[in-house]
C-alpha cells in the first residue's frame, strides 16, 4: 500500500514541478492585469467546490480542507493523507461587440497530513493564490505615423505553500492556524508599434518578483443532537499584511527585422525598486446541520475588508502611470452546499459514493469604471471510492459568470479532478 502511495506522491510532485513552466500559458484574464493579478478561488478543491465552496464546517479524514485548518484535527492518530487535485477551465469572453473562447488544466491543490500526537495534526501543501495572464491590443490610425499598435499584455503568477496546524481542545472544539509563504513572478508590459519607417517601437516593461509571509487562524466546534445528528460551526480568521514585491523597470525602443528585435536606446535604465500590496484581513463564519452523520446541509459567509487595499508604487519609478478607473471594495461572499455522505459499510458501490451540490454568490471586491464586478455560480460533484483502498477519486463541475459585457463578461466552466487518499502509516504491529 505504501508503494502505491509513494508512486501516487511521485506524479504529483513532478506535475507540481512542470506547474511553474506551464503557468504562464494560462487562460486570458482582462480583470487580472490590475495589482498582483487575479486572487485565485480558495475553493478549487472539487469536495469543496462542488458545495459551493462550503468549507469551513468541513472535515473528515481522508481529505485535507486547508479552508479552515482546524479541520486538520479530524485526520485519524494513525494515518497519513495525501490529497492531489487538478482543475480545467473552460471560458467564454464576451463585451458588446467582441466575443472570445479559452481553456486550459492547472494545478489545484497538493498537500499531505499526519498526526504528531493524538491532539496535534499538521498539513503542508502547495496551492495557486493568484494569477495574471492577459492580452489585449488596440489598433488606432494615424494621420502621420499610420497605423499605431499598442499591445497591453502580462503573465506570470503567486503561489503559496503552507505549514498548518490544529489542535484537539476537546472532543467537540479545535483550534488551528496556518503559517503562509507566498511567493512568484510577474511579468508586465506595454509595447508601442508604427508602420512609419520614421518612427522607433518602443516598449515599457516590468518584472515584479514576491515573496512574503501570512497567517490563517481557524476554529471548528461539532455539538451532538442525539440520534446521530449534529451541528457543526467554524470560524476563520486571516490576518492582513503587506506584501512587498521587488520591481525592475525599463523602458525601451526598438526595431524589428522578421520575428527579431533589436534595441535601439534605453529611456529608463533597468533598475530595482520595492512596491507594496496593503492586503485586506479575511473573515469567515459557517454552520452545518447533519442528519443521521449522512446528509449534510451548510451556509457559508465571508466578509474581506478590499476597501483597504492599496497598491503602492515607488512613485519615482511608476512607468505605468496611475490607474484611477479601478477601485477596491469590500467584499461578500455566500456559499450553500448539500452532501449526501458515502456509507462505507454499504454492499452497492452507488452507496458508497458521496454526493454534493451548491451554489455561491459572491459581491465581488473591485468595481473599474462605478461598476462592480459580480460573481456566481452553480456547483455540483461526485467522490468515488477505490476499491480495496483507502481512498477516494472526487469530482466537481461548476458553471459561473463573472462580470459585465459592458466591461467583460466571462461565463465559465470548471472541472475538478482530484485523488484523496488515508493509509494507516503509524501504528505498531504485534507479532506472536
Amino acid at each position: 500500500m505504501r508503494n502505491k502511495i509513494y508512486s501516487i506522491m511521485a506524479v504529483a510532485f513532478i506535475a507540481a514541478a512542470s506547474w511553474g513552466a506551464k503557468a504562464q500559458n494560462g487562460l486570458n484574464s482582462p480583470y487580472s492585469q490590475f495589482g498582483i493579478g487575479e486572487i485565485k478561488s480558495p475553493y478549487t478543491n472539487p469536495i469543496t467546490n462542488a458545495l459551493g465552496g462550503l468549507s469551513y464546517t468541513v472535515r473528515n479524514n481522508f481529505s485535507i480542507n486547508s479552508n479552515n485548518p482546524a479541520s486538520y484535527s479530524a485526520i485519524d492518530t494513525n494515518s497519513f493523507v495525501f490529497d492531489f487535485g487538478m482543475v480545467f477551465d473552460f471560458e467564454h469572453l464576451s463585451t458588446n461587440s467582441q466575443n472570445y473562447s479559452d481553456a486550459n488544466g492547472n494545478l489545484s491543490h497538493l498537500a499531505i497530513g499526519l498526526p504528531i500526537t493524538r491532539w496535534w495534526k499538521t498539513s503542508l501543501g502547495l496551492v495557486p493564490w493568484s494569477d495574471l495572464n492577459y492580452k489585449t491590443t488596440i489598433v488606432a490610425p494615424d494621420s502621420n505615423l499610420g497605423n499605431t499598435t499598442t499591445v497591453f499584455d502580462g503573465s506570470g503568477g503567486i503561489n503559496k505553500i503552507y505549514w498548518g496546524h490544529a489542535f484537539s481542545i476537546t472532543p467537540a472544539l479545535s483550534a488551528g492556524f496556518n503559517a503562509n509563504f507566498l511567493f512568484g513572478n510577474i511579468s508586465r508590459a506595454i509595447t508601442y508599434s508604427f508602420d512609419s519607417t520614421y518612427a522607433l517601437n518602443s516598449r515599457k516593461q516590468k518584472e515584479t518578483v514576491v515573496k512574503n509571509f501570512s497567517l490563517d487562524f481557524g476554529l471548528q466546534y461539532v455539538m451532538p443532537l442525539g440520534n446521530d445528528n449534529s451541528l457543526s460551526f467554524g470560524l476563520t480568521y486571516s490576518c492582513p499584511f503587506k506584501l512587498n514585491v521587488d520591481d525592475k523597470a525599463t523602458i525601451y525602443t526598438f526595431s524589428t527585422k522578421g520575428i527579431t528585435e533589436y534595441v535601439a536606446d534605453t529611456v529608463f535604465p533597468t533598475e530595482n525598486y520595492t512596491s507594496t500590496l496593503q492586503l485586506p484581513s479575511v473573515v469567515g463564519l459557517g454552520v452545518a446541520f447533519t442528519k443521521n452523520n449522512r446528509w449534510t446541509i451548510g451556509l457559508d459567509l465571508t466578509y474581506s475588508q478590499w476597501s483597504g487595499a492599496k497598491y503602492i508604487e515607488n512613485t519615482t519609478k511608476n512607468i505605468f502611470g496611475d490607474w484611477n478607473a479601478i477601485e477596491y471594495v469590500d467584499n461578500y461572499r455566500m456559499a450553500i452546499g448539500f452532501e449526501r455522505k458515502s456509507d462505507r459499510n454499504a454492499s452497492k458501490y452507488y452507496q458508497r459514493m458521496s454526493y454534493r451540490a451548491g451554489i455561491h454568490y459572491e459581491s465581488g471586491k473591485t468595481e473599474i469604471l462605478s461598476t462592480r464586478i459580480n460573481d456566481y455560480g452553480i456547483h455540483a460533484g461526485m467522490s468515488f471510492p477505490v476499491r480495496k483502498m483507502k481512498s477516494f477519486i472526487n469530482f466537481s463541475i461548476q458553471y459561473g459568470s463573472y462580470g459585465t459585457t459592458d466591461l467583460v463578461r466571462k461565463q465559465y466552466l470548471q472541472l475538478g479532478l482530484s485523488l484523496s487518499t488515508s493509509d494507516t502509516w503509524f501504528k505498531k504491529r504485534k507479532y506472536e
